[in-house]
């Protein structure tokens, strides 16, 4: 495989906070795609990600039916406070849903279980899991 390195920061304005420059993040710095890959798989085991939650990132990540690390725009519109660059796991399957035409609300739910599974509390990831399902019943839907 090819090593791509890209300067991007995240899909949120650009702009990123919370924990990364604490978690020695990837601020102002180019970002890996093979250092990311294994970051993201690294996680599972830091964080007991549960078996079932595993494959649905791993089939985001392992599909030739998009470029993850092309084509992720991170939670746009949120920070991924506690991951220290732009793939943040929930938001990079829900990318991948909705980028491969699989969106929609098994998508949002997905988005939710993955969160969770990623330690966020249940109040922020539900928080998360309205702001998508409202776009998505408001916009995204409709759209043609």
């Amino acid at each position: 495989m090819i090593e791509q390195t890209m300067k991007k920061t995240c899909g949120c304005c650009g702009g990123r906070n919370g924990g990364q420059a604490a978690a020695g993040g990837a601020t102002g710095t180019g970002l890996n795609r093979m250092t990311e890959y294994h970051r993201i798989i690294e996680s599972f085991d830091v964080l007991s990600v549960p078996v079932g939650i595993r494959m649905l990132v791993r089939e985001a990540l392992d599909s030739t039916q998009w470029d993850w690390f092309a084509d992720c725009d991170g939670c746009t519109g949120v920070s991924e406070v506690y991951w220290p660059t732009k793939y943040f796991p929930p938001c990079l399957r829900h990318d991948f849903d909705w980028q491969t035409g699989h969106g929609g609300w098994d998508a949002n739910v997905r988005f939710y279980r993955i969160q969770r599974a990623y330690r966020m509390s249940a109040l922020q990831a539900g928080t998360r899991f309205l702001g998508v399902t409202v776009s998505w019943f408001t916009w995204f839907k409709w759209r043609g």
